[in-house]
């Protein structure tokens, strides 16, 4: 191959410096950023999403799909296009700054006093752009039970049509560069990537994938396997019980499919870095802290109009929705800002009152996780085996160049769900003889629990350091069902800020510690079946069974109240539910009930907690949502005011 003479090399440099400059530009989406008064003249917009989160992403693209539509997207956060956010393995760096609510719980009571960290994504795509991206729907059942509490359309049946719309599936056995296969030349475990077709999508926005997997975690998969667990082929198919990988909303290139990137990326929205003939326009407002939904009484109608937002520079704004006001700030967002506009059990102190709904921010649930760390073998195959310092040349060149891995993995990278009477039978023959058993789950086939497989050391979000250079891996057994319920409340008004206040009142039931405790007795003995592995070894190293003893049930379950974290699952504080539900906040068409044009649609409006990873169910609720939201204003060419006038 010939040389290149220096003016040829900085041609050619200058020329791909160019290219690369202009295919930037050409992803920018200039109706992104902070509001601005010399250009956003438009007040005006036929709906209005408050919260750019993992659902409104999804419902201003949806909206938009109608060239005739304009949607006005109100987002505290910033943009999700940072690396920390699109490079999986980085996702606990995002905890604790400025892409993160950085909430906390008020202290819980029944917890050892404990203030709980409450992680929710701040920047556009919400928690679906800082979480574990872990793709998991939950059982069959659980949606079958939305419906019978009397939310008809919600069944099982209906839901798989919206998840399977959703999904753009990533076929694992097609070759590298075919449209619905992988990008990347990542090592394929075909025992592990099985699926059954009928369950999955392939043309929706949202890639679901495989990616990483340590060997470490091929031997818990083992361990469970020989501890009795069914292996499970797709935990999305027509059982979620069983043990396996888990599937991911990673792209085919490796990086994260937020529901930002999916449903808003330049590809959707964008030709050329102008917007996207045939679609409707979107504007995404950085920066833009909502003050509440301004709602005004027509003709004895209570009728939501707008919301009012505070801009990037403190400034106070009000914009006007001719058809609905769509609230998506998540299970903390969205009952607060009810409660600051006057909606909620009771008036407020300093807030004028609007309309009484006694459910708004009750019925809190979350799903919450308790660790036991190992020591792994020198030999086994973790993370640690992959990094390091001199390492990291090959690491970044394996992500940027390959999508290649360690830093593909979104870190749990394999669960097993199951049912108590399957791993603790004494512990439920106990319960029930002692007349102290709950079983909340939806049916047979709806798991209690969950064991999560970390190739690491994880406590605390991250937050405790790997106490040293050795190899280690975690199990985290998660309480799908619990008994406790919380509520969220807000603020008096302090300094012209309002707080949210989180409590999720963990523990106050009993049953849930006891739950929690018998998950550390069976992860002891998968622990001691992955010691005989190779690929795994495992001594557990923290808490230490003879600081903890299984025979101990006090100590048992003070480090299940120490040691326990939320793994960002809050859900049902603005439930759906029937007229007859006093607690119910939406029907079954998620309309805020007494409030016109108002309808909340986010993980907030679940009737109960799913036994699942609930970013999958907030995107499947977005997607029945804007169905419903275009089947209501159905005729696009009517007179706004005329449909408004008819839905009055």
């Amino acid at each position: 191959m010939p040389k290149l003479n220096k003016t040829t090399a900085g041609v050619v440099a200058l020329g791909v410096a160019g290219a690369a400059y202009i295919n930037q530009r050409q992803k920018q989406d200039p109706n992104r950023g902070p509001w601005d008064p010399s250009v956003d003249l438009q007040t005006h917009y036929d709906y209005i999403v408050l919260g750019g989160g993992t659902a409104g992403c999804v419902l201003a693209s949806r909206l938009t799909e109608n060239p005739n539509v304009n949607v006005l997207v109100l987002e505290a956060g910033y943009s999700d296009d940072i690396s920390a956010s699109k490079t999986p393995a980085l996702l606990s760096t995002l905890y604790r700054t400025d892409a993160d609510w950085n909430l906390r719980s008020v202290p819980q009571t029944h917890a050892l006093g404990r203030v709980m960290d409450q992680p929710r994504g701040k920047l556009l795509g919400g928690c679906s752009s800082i979480n574990a991206m872990m793709y998991h729907r939950g059982p069959a059942s659980d949606y079958d039970e939305w419906e019978a509490l009397g939310n008809p359309g919600w069944n099982y049946k209906e839901c798989l049509h919206y998840f399977k719309k959703a999904e753009g599936f990533n076929d694992p056995s097609l070759p590298v560069g075919h449209p619905r296969g992988p990008l990347t030349n990542r090592i394929r475990k075909p025992q592990y990537e099985e699926f059954e077709p009928e369950f999955h999508g392939t043309d929706g926005p949202w890639q679901i994938s495989y990616h990483h997997m340590c060997g470490s975690t091929e031997g818990f998969v083992r361990a469970n396997v020989a501890l009795g667990r069914p292996f499970n082929k797709d935990f999305n198919g027509s059982s979620t019980i069983g043990v396996n990988r888990i599937q991911t909303f990673i792209q085919r290139n490796a990086v994260r499919s937020s529901s930002a990137r999916a449903y808003l990326g330049p590809d959707q929205l964008l030709q050329n870095g102008k917007p996207k003939p045939g679609r409707g326009r979107v504007r995404v407002v950085y920066g833009a802290h909502i003050v509440r939904v301004l709602v005004q009484e027509r003709r004895g109608v209570k009728v939501a109009i707008g919301a009012e937002f505070l801009d990037s520079k403190h400034e106070m704004h009000q914009v006007m929705a001719v058809k609905e006001v769509l609230l998506c700030a998540g299970a903390f967002g969205s009952p607060h800002i009810l409660m600051a506009s006057g909606i909620g059990p009771s008036p407020h102190p300093t807030i004028p009152h609007i309309h009484t709904l006694q459910g708004v921010g009750r019925n809190l649930a979350d799903h919450l996780g308790v660790p036991i760390n190992f020591r792994a073998s020198p030999t086994s195959h973790v993370f640690a085996a992959e990094r390091g310092f001199f390492k990291t040349p090959k690491i970044l060149y394996d992500y940027k160049v390959k999508g290649t891995g360690v830093l593909t993995s979104q870190g749990a990278e394999s669960a097993c769900f199951a049912r108590l009477e399957d791993i603790a039978p004494e512990f439920v023959a106990r319960e029930k003889a002692n007349g102290t058993w709950q079983d909340r789950s939806s049916g047979p086939q709806s798991p209690h629990i969950e064991i999560l497989f970390v190739p690491g050391y994880y406590r605390h979000h991250n937050k405790v350091p790997v106490p040293d250079g050795k190899r280690y891996f975690t199990l985290v057994g998660l309480l799908l069902n619990p008994v406790s319920s919380g509520k969220v409340t807000i603020s008096d008004v302090k300094d012209g800020k309002i707080e949210t206040l989180i409590d999720p009142n963990f523990f106050e039931d009993e049953f849930d510690t006891r739950v929690m405790a018998e998950m550390i007795r069976y992860m002891r003995r998968l622990g001691e079946q992955m010691r005989q592995d190779p690929a795994c070894g495992g001594i557990e190293v923290y808490p230490g069974i003879d600081k903890v003893p299984n025979d101990d049930d006090v100590k048992m379950q003070e480090y299940v109240k120490k040691e326990s974290s939320v793994y960002y699952h809050p859900t049902s504080t603005c439930r759906m539910g029937p007229p007859s539900d006093s607690l119910a906040v939406v029907d079954a068409r998620l309309n805020v009930y007494g409030i016109d044009r108002l309808r909340v649609v986010d993980a907030s409006v679940m009737p109960k907690i799913p036994a699942a990873h609930t970013c999958a169910p907030t995107i499947m609720i977005a997607e029945k949502a804007a169905d419903m939201i275009k089947e209501d204003w159905k005729d696009p060419t009517t007179d706004a005011q005329e449909t408004i006038l008819a839905k009055l």
